[in-house]
């Protein structure tokens, strides 16, 4: 059955998405194949979980699930109510964002569009966000670096803001991943091979607005990291036992070997 063929993640192509994606917003009728008939995406893309113990479902909505879709296809991410669920959320989905877009397929994170109130559980999972898909109406791609409007290197990272830091490729992807509004509200600090990710506390009232979305652009976060370390045949383990610093939240430890 369609759905359960699982396709083969090409890390090194979704490390160069990395660089040229763009959000879009204005989208055709045309179909695309790759999310036609698929009933469980994270099977069928071979998506991979942050935290692994976490149920997640992630299925293309149907129209009439939806109100005042934007685009061909909405997708539904679904999952358990569980400690880093947010972050697991945002790892899995930009992994399906930079595949998508690495086939020339448009995609939105849309933060504050839910499905219908009775389209909202899915054998017990909450609908946790969604994101656009489809085929553009224009050329959306974008140009490195000057077509990414981001914080500098050295007002993400913690600790350790040398030259050498501030150029590591791995900092790099983090800081021009995608986050709602444009508020980056990660926080990275290098020890050795590890990468440390805090939620920087802020008491912005945009940011209080956005809410449980600031975790899920943590994991977006890591997720960049993560596929340009496999993009570079690193092995990649996350832990989740680490101290706050000063008044960020720790969130997850990354090494990379």
């Amino acid at each position: 059955m369609e759905g359960k063929v699982k396709m083969t993640i090409d890390y090194k192509q979704l490390a160069d998405a990395i660089y040229y994606r763009k959000s879009t917003r204005d989208y055709s009728d045309a179909v695309v194949d790759v999310l036609e008939n698929k009933v469980d995406l994270v099977g069928a893309f071979g998506l991979v979980p942050l935290v692994a113990d976490i149920k997640v479902y992630v299925r293309v909505l149907a129209s009439h699930e939806v109100k005042n879709r934007k685009a061909k296809y909405c997708i539904g991410f679904y999952s358990e109510d569980k400690p880093l669920a947010l972050e697991n959320v945002g790892f899995i989905g930009q992994q399906l964002d930079l595949i998508l877009q690495s086939q020339g397929i448009a995609t939105c994170w849309w933060g504050m569009k839910k499905p219908k109130k009775e389209f909202k559980k899915v054998d017990g999972l909450d609908c946790f966000i969604t994101m656009m898909a489809g085929m553009a109406t224009k050329d959306e791609s974008r140009q490195y670096p000057e077509g990414f409007k981001r914080k500098a290197a050295e007002d993400i990272i913690v600790g350790d803001v040398s030259a050498e830091c501030a150029t590591d490729k791995f900092v790099e992807a983090v800081r021009v991943a995608p986050s709602a509004v444009n508020r980056q509200p990660w926080l990275v600090e290098k020890v050795d091979d590890k990468y440390n990710f805090y939620l920087r506390n802020s008491k912005n009232p945009l940011d209080l607005i956005i809410g449980d979305m600031r975790n899920i652009d943590l994991g977006i976060a890591i997720a960049h990291l993560f596929v340009v370390s496999k993009a570079d045949n690193h092995q990649v383990g996350f832990g989740f036992g680490g101290a706050d610093n000063g008044k960020h939240k720790f969130i997850a430890g990354v090494r990379v070997l």
